[in-house]
């Protein structure tokens, strides 16, 4: 039973990571979220996604948002994500590129020149 125990609360722990500013407390609200989500897929029809309902309660342009309040939702603050997604994707970016430029500037200063000993054997003597 505590290993069962650990490993919810690792998964728990570990996805509420995933997401920078999403607390544990409003990972426990997801249950709220896909009952809401099917509320507005009852209402508007076959043809509303997920994806139209997140736009519909969390864009900054939607007027859903501005007229109805959802207390029981959870509050994604996607804020501070670029302080966490973009220096890493940066990071990922240049080392490719650090690395090509290394590569170009070590054949560029290396040495072409080959001692062929092939040629100093067939050779005949030289007087």
């Amino acid at each position: 039973m505590k290993n069962v125990i650990a490993f919810f609360l690792f998964m728990l722990f570990f996805s509420g990571s995933l997401i920078p500013k999403v607390g544990l407390e409003q990972s426990f609200k997801a249950n709220e979220l896909l009952k809401h989500f099917q509320d507005h897929k009852k209402i508007s029809g076959a043809t509303f996604r997920f994806v139209d309902f997140l736009w519909l309660h969390y864009a900054a342009d939607s007027k859903h948002t501005k007229t109805t309040k959802h207390p029981s939702l959870p509050h994604f603050d996607f804020s501070g994500v670029a302080g966490f997604v973009l220096p890493v994707f940066q990071l990922l970016l240049l080392i490719p590129i650090t690395f090509l430029m290394l590569r170009r500037l070590r054949t560029f200063w290396e040495n072409q020149y080959q001692f062929s000993l092939e040629r100093v054997l067939i050779a005949p003597p030289r007087a």
